[in-house]
This record gives C-alpha cells, structure tokens and sequence, in this order.
C-alpha cells in the first residue's frame, strides 16, 4: 500500500487483468467466532483394514495414529471441546450390512473428557471399510448448526463408499462459514491424495501429508491447536448503510461488520474534538490464494463529498495473510477536513466483491487532539540503521492468530514453532521517540524436518501499525535479510525489519512507513511460512527477537487543552444503529447418503462446485486476456491537508 501526497501527484498502477476471473463462483468465506467462544473440534479417524500397513518408521499405522493421538490430546487444554469419532471399526466385509455407514463417535463432544479421549485412542484397531463421506456429514451433526467448528479428518486412503467425500464437504461448508474440515493424508497414494485435498478444499481447511508417527503427530497437534485459535474479527457489532443518509454514527471506537456483495458501506464519523486527526483502519482475512492487491477502498471524506483521505488495503504475504488498509483526515491544505463535526467513512469492496462476500472485517477508528505548537518536535524520521540485538535465552510463547488474542511481547527473545501456511501475530507496545526491531531466526535444519522443508521458503514478516497501517521501514540500513520475505533454506535464516522512529510529524511523510509511524500504541509483528500443496505437516523451530531502540516520550507533543488521543483500543461506543441479526444458514442437504460404492468421475468438483476441466479452461482464456492486461491512472488517494490551527 503506497501513499503519496499532494494534490497534483499521480501514481500509474498496473490493475491485474485477473480481474476477469472475478465472476467465477466461489466457496464461502471464513469466518470468526464470537468473542468468547472457544469453539468445538471433533477428530475423526480412520480405522479401516489398511491401518495395519507399515508407518514407514517401523510402526503399524494404526501404533503411529495411536502414539501421535496421544501426545496430542495430551496438550490440548481441558476446557478445550473435543471429540473422536472413528470410522471403518465395526462392520468388516463391505457386502455385510451397515459398511457403508460404519461410524461412531466413541467419545462425544465435551470438556474435561481426556481420559475417555485416551481410553478410545487406545482401544482403536484396524478393521473395516473407508466411509468418509458418510462419516463427515455425521461429525457435522456431532458439531451442531452455530459456533466455531472444525473437523480434523485422518485418513490412509481413499473412500470406498458413496457419497462422494469432497461432495459432502461442499454441502458441510454450506451450514456457514464457521465450520472448516483439515485433512491429513497418512501415507496415501496420489488418487487419495487428490481426493483428500479436495475435501479440505472445499471444506475451506488445510491438507497435510505425512508419512511418519513424527509427521502425523506434527500435523494433528498444529491443527488442533488453531480449531482453538482461529483468526478471529473483534469489535462491537455494526451494520454500515448502502449510502450516507442514514449511516450509522460512530464514535471513536473499534467495530466489526461484514462485506455483503458489491455494496459500498457507509459510516458517520462523529468528531468529539474540535481540529482533531480522525483516522480509520479496515483489517480482514485475505482469501486463500486471493490477490495481493485488493481493491477494496478505505475513504473519508467530509459530508459534503470532499476527499480527504483514502487507501487500497495492502493484503501481506503468506497462505494466511492479513489485509489492512487505513484513511485519515489529516490534511495541510484543505481545512473542512479538520472543521468538519462529522466525516463519511466508506468501506467498498470493489472488483473483489465475489472473493470477499461474507467476509467480516474489523474497524477502528482513533481521534487525536490538535497540538499546541509543532516548533520545538523532532522533524519526521529519516532511514533507520539496525541496532544489533544481544542474544537472550528465549522464552516459550504461544502466538497469536488474530489481533484479538496476539500476546504483548516486551523486548527480549521467544522461542515456538512455526507451520507452513500458518500466520502467527504479536503485540509491541512502542512510545514516542520508539522504534521496534523485530528478527526471525531459524537454526540450521536436519533430518525430516529438511526434507521437508524442500529446496528453499519463504519466511514473511510485516509490521502493522495500531490502526492497521504497513509500517516497516523500506530503506533501513543494515537490517539482517532485505525487504519482508526472506528466503529460508536447510541452513536456516535470520531475517529483521524495522519500523521508523515514531514521530508526531512523521504525519506530514510521503508514505505509509512514515504517517504510519505518527503516534504511538500497539503495534502488531506478523510473521508466516509459505506452503505448497504437496506440503507434509511439518513444523519448523522459530525465535522472534524483539528490540525498542530510541528513547521512550522522546517527542511527545502536548494537545491543545490538555485532550488526550482517544483510540479504537481503549473504548468502544455502542454505535447508534443496531445492525440486523445474523440469518440462519439453511440446513445442508445431507444427500446422498451412504450405501455403495463410489462412481468414478472424470471431473473431481472444485471447493466452489465447478468442475476442475471447466475452471482450468477459463483460466487458460484469463491467461490470454492477462496478456493484454490495461494500464490505469489512479487519481492519488490522499490530497494534501490543513495548516496547524
């Protein structure tokens, strides 16, 4: 996200082509749970005939699921909601009656159940058939319609009774968008494979392979450990109007509210300060493979239609990846900007409105004072230089996936572990006068986990300011690494980025990385693995270092009458509209149930129901349209704004 400034200052940038691919279907979006619900997981796992096979590691299937079953559900927490359901345990001709549907949930859904959890891991033996489709529709049921929910599906191979497993993950998916099915495929051939990466695909989870006890434990205890700690959207519930008149008012505050097809969203803004930096920050979930670029659009503007700030989202690097973009008032030209009692805040969804529909997203809007006099404030910060970090030994930390639930970190080393496609947040608490270092390091790799890893990843650190700005420093000097990917291969990496000093008059910069710098809060380290699709569950040894050079209230301004910043964090008004309550997704259609074999198909369904054929013949025409892809001129989307008062 590049912001520049002044009112005659054009950007050409290069709009992506791909854009006509917008109008194929897609599957439906994450979800978050509502604050507080920890959520539901139930495992189901595959006790089939063919869990007698070798592990690869001089263990039986079955020993292996038994061994890597155990360690995890030792460290899931005991207020943790779980489940175990087995399928192919009972039933061991598929001519004898019930094959089809040989399915149990041999420990039902609770807390507290760890012992009954581990007496069923214990007593699972190889037997039966492989109905994982009927089996998925059933642990739906044991989840029940609302709330967080994930499956954790094991398998060794494919289905050998109707329905269709990725079928019924499509029809699963549609009970809402908080429901998601992982898959891990436990030493399975590529047509299984095919098949078990469709399901997840469709059930909008993840699929790992593995072919160890070391692999499977690895996939199973990461997987479990995100159903308890999904991204999760925070603020208080809003609805934002189809235009201005009737927008709902806001106060400084933080908010939630959902994108809902092409519809722009409307909010007024109420001033509560007489001259003061209204700023607003849009944050949400990139989808999966989505484009780095979403034409989604932040604006403010007054209420008379003056523009005075507005941004394109910036989604960062990584399977996971955020997507924030943020709008000021701030203006050293155009006074209504700083005199107007209210603002018009706009969230659009743009091109993408078919990727991002139904996706939530979070914001927040802050409001500082004017200040008395800027004369005696530091000038806005140059390029930093790298402060080298003495080593320390690292704490155990468990990080965040979300901004609800990062862990403030203080300067100092963490150690945890990081998975491909994972997207991991903290929390750095910096000051006027403050900058923040922050530096993976992973050790040199061996064994598994190198073959594992592949020739080379990529490792994507961000930094994120406290209304949801990209704040690292380009141009800093000497940092370990160069940009935010860095390039991690068996000899392991260290990688840093910095932000700038925080400076009030950093507001006054050319682009994010300075006016994203101008006061001082939270501030967010993100931190992600890349993955490919053929990824085994792995994970990799991480330690972030964390590092505040500068000295803290170096710079501090004084406001006018002695106001304080009033920010999204540190209150939320009820907003004066109460949105609509949230409809009930519609029952699935469950059919078709088990009861024979699976039919071959040529055409395996898509997550979205379109057949795999059609998908890669309309990319293949987008392909050729790229080719003659436009070039646009963007009018700049921040003019200049007005003079100290």
């Amino acid at each position: 996200m590049t912001r520049t400034k002044g009112p005659r200052r054009l950007a050409a940038l290069v709009l992506l082509a791909a854009v006509v691919l917008a109008w194929l279907p897609t599957g439906a979006a994450h979800a978050d749970p509502e604050p507080g619900d920890s959520g539901k997981l139930v495992l189901v796992l595959d006790s089939s005939g063919s869990m007698k096979e070798p592990a690869g590691d001089g263990k039986t299937k079955i020993v292996a699921a038994r061994t890597a079953l155990t360690q995890v559900v030792g460290k899931l927490p005991e207020t943790s909601q779980v489940g175990l359901r087995v399928y192919g345990a009972t039933v061991f001709k598929r001519s004898q009656p019930g094959a089809c549907t040989d399915t149990q949930l041999t420990v039902p859904i609770g807390t507290g159940n760890r012992p009954q959890l581990l007496t069923a891991i214990s007593a699972y033996k190889p037997f039966g058939e492989t109905p994982i489709g009927y089996a998925l529709q059933q642990a739906a049921k044991d989840l029940g319609p609302t709330g967080q929910r994930t499956i954790v599906l094991v398998s060794d191979g494919e289905a050998t009774c109707a329905p269709e497993p990725c079928v019924v993950a499509q029809e699963i998916a549609k009970q809402g968008i908080d429901l998601k099915i992982d898959v891990v495929g436990f030493r399975v051939g590529a047509k299984a494979r095919s098949q078990l990466q469709c399901v997840a695909r469709a059930g909008r989870g993840d699929y790992y392979d593995a072919d160890s006890t070391i692999d499977l434990e690895a996939g199973l205890d990461r997987l479990s450990t995100r159903a308890f700690r999904p991204f999760r959207i925070s603020g208080t519930p809003v609805q934002g109007a189809p235009q201005q008149e009737g927008a709902p008012v806001l106060a400084p505050g933080h908010y939630s509210d959902t994108f809902n097809g092409a519809a722009a969203k409307y909010y007024v803004v109420k001033r509560t300060i007489p001259g003061s930096t209204l700023r607003a920050g849009v944050s949400f979930r990139r989808p999966s493979g989505g484009s780095l670029v979403i034409q989604t659009e932040v604006k403010l503007n007054t209420t008379d239609g003056k523009n005075c700030g507005w941004s394109y989202p910036r989604a960062f690097e990584g399977h996971q990846g955020l997507a924030t973009g943020t709008a000021s008032s701030w203006s050293d030209w155009r006074k209504e900007c700083a005199e107007s009692d209210q603002m018009v805040l706009t969230v659009s969804p743009g091109k993408d409105y078919r990727e991002l529909a139904a996706v939530p997203y979070e914001l927040r809007i802050d409001e500082e004072p004017p200040v008395t006099s800027t004369t005696n404030l530091p000038a806005g910060a140059g390029d930093p230089v790298w402060v080298s970090m003495p080593g320390s030994t690292p704490r155990e930390i468990v990080p965040g996936s979300s901004f609800a639930d990062a862990p403030v970190l203080e300067p100092g080393s963490y150690k945890t572990t990081l998975m491909p496609g994972e997207m991991q947040l903290y929390k750095v608490k910096a000051d006027w006068g403050q900058r923040i270092q922050a530096q993976v390091t992973v050790p040199q790799l061996g064994g598994a986990t190198a073959e594992a890893l592949g020739m080379i990843r990529y490792v994507d650190t961000a930094l994120i300011s406290p209304i949801g700005e990209d704040v690292y420093a380009v141009f800093a000097k000497k940092t370990p690494g160069t940009g935010k990917r860095g390039v991690l291969t068996k000899q392991g990496i260290v990688h840093g980025i910095t932000t700038k000093e925080i400076r009030y008059l950093n507001r006054n910069g050319p682009n994010n990385q300075d006016q994203g710098t101008s006061t001082p809060g939270e501030y967010y380290v993100a931190v992600g693995l890349s993955r490919k699709d053929e990824d085994k569950a792995f994970t990799i040894p991480m330690t972030l270092t964390i590092g505040l050079q500068g000295t803290a209230g170096t710079g501090r301004p004084e406001y006018a009458d002695g106001a304080t910043p009033v920010t999204g964090d540190s209150v939320t008004p009820t907003p004066t509209s109460t949105p609509d309550s949230t409809a009930t997704a519609a029952p699935p259609n469950e059919k078709p149930e088990a009861g024979g074999p699976i039919k071959n198909t040529s055409d395996t369904p898509s997550a979205d129901g379109v057949p795999v054929t059609l998908i890669a013949a309309l990319a293949g025409g987008a392909l050729l349209l790229l080719l003659l892809g436009t070039w646009a001129t963007l009018r700049l989307r921040k003019p200049p704004a007005p003079p100290l008062r």
